[in-house]
């Protein structure tokens, strides 16, 4: 039934659906070429301005966020409207046996410190590498610790690998600056449109309804470049950009998952809570075109190679 259902699905056009638009690991100050880490940060500030987009930036310490330049980064985005919301300070893994629950605890205070002064504060947590505890206890243990604090998590909906295709993008403009930069982005657009359509048609299954999407990009050179590019995308495909305290008001938003390890996209968690996990198989299963199975970043590697990005 499962596999019929998804059949369905390639063949049938999706309703509108309505998508907010989060940013991981912001300020990121790395350097990179062609776009110094300011210069990506205005172009992107730009793109949302200019399509009257919103977004919420998830924030860490080690990628900048502990720095005059990088807290002036972050309270530029809040005085333009935008939201910033806790990442953690140090970007650990909770999955891995050396990261204790006490020792997290204290890093993810750290911080929420760096950004509670600053406008668009909002109290959500998001999980680095979406992992939330590879025990009961961890899992358990760190859900506590943020309800004490009247904190939400701050899910994901629709996955995406946009930080794979940064890491080659830099490599090949540090060796050629000149590089044609089409082939990223028809790929990165091509990946994104295969992670939300993977990523609605599971989370219909699995919830038994349209839900608000949040998408999980990245504060990084690909986005400073091509952000409007996204935006433009998906409007184009019929969906609409909503504000993201729109979308975290959705109940699901407010789920607890219970799977083991922890974390991961909410349908994929909730998914797994439920001991109902064919829904991958059978999606890989019935795609007739490649380009459905770029939600992989697997594949999306194997494509990368295929095209010598």
């Amino acid at each position: 039934m499962l596999r019929r259902w998804i059949c369905l699905l390639f063949v049938l056009p999706l309703s509108a659906q309505k998508v907010a638009l989060s940013l991981d690991d912001a300020p990121f100050l790395r350097s990179a070429p062609l776009l110094a880490a300011p210069a990506q940060h205005e172009a992107m500030r730009k793109a949302l301005k200019d399509r009257k987009v919103r977004a919420i930036l998830f924030t860490n310490g080690v990628n900048g966020g502990d720095t005059p330049e990088g807290r002036s980064t972050l309270r530029a985005w809040g005085e333009a409207g935008h939201l910033l919301a806790n990442h953690s300070y140090s970007h650990w893994d909770l999955n891995r046996d050396e990261v204790t629950l006490a020792a997290y605890e204290v890093d993810a205070l750290k911080g929420d410190a760096l950004i509670r002064d600053l406008p668009g504060y909002t109290r959500l947590y998001r999980y680095p590498f979406l992992r939330a505890g590879n025990t009961v206890a961890k899992r358990d243990g760190f859900y506590a610790f943020l309800k004490a604090r009247g904190d939400a998590i701050g899910h994901v909906s629709i996955d995406t690998a946009d930080w794979l295709l940064d890491e080659r993008l830099r490599k090949r403009l540090e060796k050629d600056p000149k590089s044609d930069l089409a082939p990223y982005r028809e790929l990165y657009l091509k990946h994104l449109w295969a992670c939300a359509r993977f990523y609605e048609a599971w989370s219909r299954e699995v919830f038994g309804r349209e839900i608000p999407h949040v998408i999980l990009l990245h504060s990084r050179l690909l986005n400073g470049l091509f952000l409007g590019d996204v935006l433009d995308c998906f409007r184009a495909k019929g969906w609409s950009w909503i504000d993201p305290a729109t979308a975290f008001a959705d109940p699901v938003y407010a789920l607890w998952p219970r799977n083991l390890p922890a974390g991961e996209a909410l349908a994929d968690a909730v998914s797994a809570e439920r001991g109902n996990q064919g829904f991958v198989k059978a999606w890989r299963a019935n795609a007739k075109d490649p380009d459905d199975l770029l939600f992989s970043e697997g594949r999306l590697q194997e494509r990368m190679d295929q095209l010598g990005l």
